[in-house]
């Protein structure tokens, strides 16, 4: 059993508060040069695999790995929208979004979710590689000590990259805002994945013990660059981290938000799972409400 409530799902007559709230905010939005009047939700969702919900059911784009219950579909059906361009695509960078997601993000656009970031720090290749130290050393914090970390708040390569990402970040939130001058945008942050406790539960993850602590830092420090990112780039940081604390990868089946290296939940491994993207689709939602 879950040791903190997980999200409910919005009961109906909250959703007709969401619908009616984000109806009177874009109301009349500009919708071409020629001023034409754009009524109801306009909405575009670009990002990662955290966004596309790859490995969950139904793929329904095959090379982005993209599923028809990811959070940007869940929050498209229950804001009832006039329109929705989901081109959110497995693998994608900040380059890659400037590259092939931000054309569909037009004048008329007034709402967009953004969730970036992950694969500019490498995270895929990060715990790959904690994956295969930790594997020969259990008990220990190699891929700590591969990365160059003291362990007593010094830099290393991690903190590198991400110094490096932040402003990629701000500038495509400011590219969307170009592109859609009236959009509300919304950077959608990652779920958390690492136990808060620090303990693991082998054989589900191979991490070294000491490593969990390291990569938990660097997940907090990954939540805490898109906050900052957010506020440069005038978009609503939606903070995924509190309501994941007890939702990680080491939970029961039927409590986690996300796998670990061996999924018994359809997804892909330390990616959110259905019942993940759920709770994205829900904090979503109530940042709109806000």
């Amino acid at each position: 059993m879950s040791r903190t409530p997980s999200l409910s799902p919005l009961r109906p007559p909250r959703i007709a508060a969401v619908v009616a709230l984000v109806l009177g905010l874009f109301m009349a939005v500009p919708g071409s040069a020629a001023g034409t009047p754009v009524h109801g939700v306009h909405y575009v969702a670009l990002g990662d695999s955290s966004a596309a919900a790859s490995g969950v059911p139904d793929t329904v784009d095959a090379r982005c790995m993209r599923s028809n219950h990811n959070y940007p579909s869940i929050v498209a059906r229950r804001l009832h929208v006039v329109s929705f361009k989901d081109v959110t695509c497995d693998g994608a960078r900040t380059e890659t979004v400037f590259a092939e997601q931000l054309r569909a993000v037009t004048r008329g656009t007034n709402l967009v979710t953004l969730s970036i970031g992950g694969n500019d720090v490498g995270f895929s290749r990060i715990v790959a590689k904690c994956t295969a130290l930790g594997t020969f050393d259990s008990n220990g914090s190699p891929c700590q000590v591969s990365y160059g970390s003291s362990g007593s708040g010094g830099s290393d390569e991690l903190q590198g990259r991400l110094a490096a990402a932040e402003p990629k970040v701000v500038k495509l939130l400011r590219a969307i805002h170009r592109r859609a001058p009236r959009a509300r945008v919304f950077l959608v942050g990652y779920l958390r994945l690492v136990p808060v406790d620090h303990r693991g539960c082998r054989p589900r993850e191979m991490f070294g013990n000491g490593d969990l602590a390291y990569l938990g830092t660097f997940e907090n420090a990954v939540n805490r660059m898109l906050a900052q990112a957010a506020r440069r780039g005038h978009a609503v940081f939606v903070n995924n981290h509190p309501a994941s604390l007890r939702h990680d990868f080491c939970e029961a089946r039927n409590v986690r938000w996300s796998e670990a290296l061996f999924p018994t939940n359809p997804a892909l491994p330390f990616h959110p799972n259905a019942r993940g993207e759920r709770a994205m689709a829900n904090a979503v939602l109530a940042a709109v409400r806000r």
